[in-house]
């Protein structure tokens, strides 16, 4: 495909669905900056804490993830390791997508490629790829997309506008969808629970000894 085919559909895609301009999700990274360092401070705190099962256990968040808040994300995926390192079977449930996340459970001990396009890529940037692009539903809500989940069109023309983006102020792509996802999670939550924190908020007193006390 041509550069000028590429413009166009880039173009009528973002007029079909009314997709905000570049300079407003400028405006709204910039807003939300403090969140850019969203995967280096998780990235960092995983380490502290998990140490040689830190890419077992970020495999193990990003397989959770799925329709889960971050706080949860963080005590279910540890509460997983912490029974698989004990070979105690794991009979609770994840949540509300809880079977499609019990089959990556499954391929992350059977050190399989992850299932879905969002949780590769959080995977990558949480393990340091500060190029993956995670396209979850909040970042859909900040392209005015409401379907449930992503086209194939969706996440090229949203890598395409944020790779943009990333070029023309000098953050990384990783760096700029965090910051759009906290704005997504602050200002366009229906909700009464809004955050944005990061994992290092919920792992700093955390204590994955305690699941074992809990068994």
């Amino acid at each position: 495909m041509s550069d000028k085919s590429r413009q166009t559909n880039l173009t009528s895609w973002r007029k079909k669905y009314n997709i905000p301009t570049n300079k407003f999700l400028i405006q709204k990274t910039l807003q939300y900056i403090t969140s850019k360092n969203w995967y280096t401070n998780s990235n960092k705190a995983i380490k502290d804490k998990f140490g040689d099962n830190t890419d077992l256990f970020i495999n193990i968040l990003a397989s959770t993830s799925q329709r889960n808040s971050v706080g949860f994300n963080v005590k279910v995926a540890t509460k997983t390791l912490i029974y698989h390192k004990n070979n105690i079977p794991i009979k609770f449930k994840f949540g509300i997508a809880s079977k499609q996340i019990e089959k990556n459970i499954d391929r992350c001990f059977n050190n399989e490629p992850l299932g879905g396009q969002k949780i590769n890529a959080f995977a990558k940037a949480l393990k340091g790829d500060l190029n993956s692009i995670v396209i979850d539903t909040w970042i859909m809500h900040v392209f005015n997309l409401r379907r449930k989940s992503p086209t194939s069109c969706d996440i090229r023309q949203i890598k395409t506008i944020i790779n943009k983006i990333s070029k023309e102020i000098e953050l990384r792509p990783a760096e700029i969808q965090a910051c759009l996802w906290s704005y997504a999670k602050l200002e366009l939550n229906d909700s009464a629970f809004k955050e944005d924190n990061d994992f290092s908020y919920y792992l700093k007193n955390m204590h994955p000894d305690r699941y074992i006390e809990e068994m």
